[in-house]
């Protein structure tokens, strides 16, 4: 692991630099024809001059076939506008260093943000509150999660296009043998965390341990960490968005239990792994479960539908202060030093029509979360029972910052890894109390009390 701060009880002032580059300082970070009626309302457009460039950053896709939807759209809407379309996709902790690059000495026109982003980048980034508010009341509201993190304050700097998803893949035959009731549906399983462990436990005796990245990685580092955090009572900060709320007795002994938990179910290597070392574990039978988006699924229906007939899912298990999900908003944003900012618009107006989202979305088969209302009925998500866990995620999420505002401060918590890295360190040196004691500390820097 980095190094980190030492420390201390003085208040450290966070300058707009840090904030910038937040993400850098905690990151290891459709046939012609078909298109035809889009490609005429395209052509309505204003003309934009002749040789008009647009550059788009995204993280990288792990539903390979939709980012090539992707850039098929984007060339499409080119051609048809006399625009030259670029699209770069990055691995996910390469990302908001280039966002934070391209924030300051330009770059790219149109970028994708996760969650907190828009905060951190909040005086760079262009007004889209027309296009989201169009998008969001077409398709009957937005869901909650969306709603409570894609504006920062009232303006809307970015349109919610949803979250990727995640609950735990398991081996179905490998939980009966661990003696899991209802294995062969895991629609039919809620467990708690213990139960989970407990599972793990005879998985890992058999020969087939659990598997969690706790690296450096945006996705299923925090998307596990956070959610068992909460479950266990801590948080944090309090609703007041200042009193830290990290360092309770029952995250403590949550803490404690986890650490036994990775010893006794775990692959204990996960501590250096990022997002793609589950799915390859996973993929080749090193391991019996891992929270992960439903990529893993997808890719194994592919290419080991042996696996992928012995796979289920389950939502993430609940502690004692309940069930939760870390989702934030992740949406595209146009930078302020673009020089093409009204085609960067014109095409972020005519991608969020119907057809342009829809086709993407479904195009992943359940891997984006929907970020409003329509798609939670959407056919997609009745195709396949094994995916059903995934359509309830919304109604469990929370976002980053929790229990207080999704603000710049719980965004540069979360690229600086704190709460990840509390988890690291308590299962690398075995000590709960002082693993979140550093964490507390480390937060306390960051919230200023």
């Amino acid at each position: 692991m980095k190094s980190h701060p030492k420390k201390g009880k003085e208040r450290v002032k966070l300058s707009r630099r840090d904030f910038l580059m937040a993400g850098a300082a905690g990151l290891g970070v459709a046939a012609m024809g078909g298109l035809l009626p889009d490609m005429l309302l395209a052509a309505k457009a204003p003309a934009f001059k002749k040789g008009t460039k647009l550059s788009i950053l995204q993280g990288s896709y792990f539903i390979a076939p939709s980012q090539d939807l992707y850039k098929r759209q984007a060339q499409e809407w080119g051609e048809a506008n006399g625009v030259e379309m670029s699209c770069d996709f990055l691995n996910w902790p390469d990302l908001q260093p280039k966002i934070a690059a391209s924030v300051q000495a330009g770059g790219y026109d149109i970028v994708e943000l996760w969650g907190g982003w828009n905060y951190l980048y909040k005086d760079n980034l262009v007004e889209l509150g027309d296009i989201a508010e169009a998008f969001g009341k077409r398709n009957g509201g937005w869901e909650r999660y969306v709603e409570l993190s894609y504006k920062v304050g009232n303006r809307c700097l970015g349109v919610p296009h949803g979250y990727s998803n995640g609950s735990m893949a398991y081996r179905i035959s490998w939980f009966k043998e661990a003696g899991c009731p209802n294995a062969e549906d895991g629609n039919k399983i809620d467990l708690t965390w213990d139960e989970y462990f407990a599972i793990g436990k005879k998985c890992k005796a058999n020969g087939h341990p659990f598997g969690q990245a706790l690296g450096h990685s945006t996705g299923d580092p925090p998307g596990y960490c956070y959610p068992y955090m909460w479950a266990h009572g801590a948080m944090e900060v309090e609703k007041d968005g200042k009193t830290i709320a990290f360092n309770k007795p029952q995250f403590v002994e949550g803490m404690r239990k986890f650490i036994e938990g990775w010893k006794d179910a775990y692959d204990e290597t996960g501590t250096s792994w990022d997002d793609s070392n589950n799915n390859r574990a996973y993929l080749s039978g090193q391991i019996s479960s891992t929270f992960n988006g439903s990529s893993i699924y997808f890719t194994a229906k592919k290419n080991q539908p042996e696996i992928a007939a012995d796979t289920h899912h389950i939502l993430i298990p609940k502690g004692p202060a309940g069930r939760f999900y870390w989702l934030d908003t992740r949406t595209f944003a146009i930078l302020k030093n673009s020089k093409n900012v009204p085609a960067a618009k014109e095409y972020l107006k005519w991608w969020f029509e119907d057809k342009q989202f829809g086709d993407w979305w479904r195009s992943q088969e359940g891997y984006m979360l929907q970020p409003v209302k329509k798609y939670y009925t959407d056919p997609v998500w009745f195709k396949d029972p094994k995916m059903a866990p995934f359509r309830e995620q919304p109604k469990y999420g929370q976002n980053m910052g929790f229990a207080g505002p999704p603000n710049e401060k719980a965004a540069m918590a979360w690229s600086k890894y704190i709460v990840v890295d509390t988890f690291a360190k308590a299962v690398q040196g075995g000590d709960a109390k002082q693993a979140i004691e550093w964490g507390a500390e480390q937060l306390k820097r960051i919230y200023g009390r």
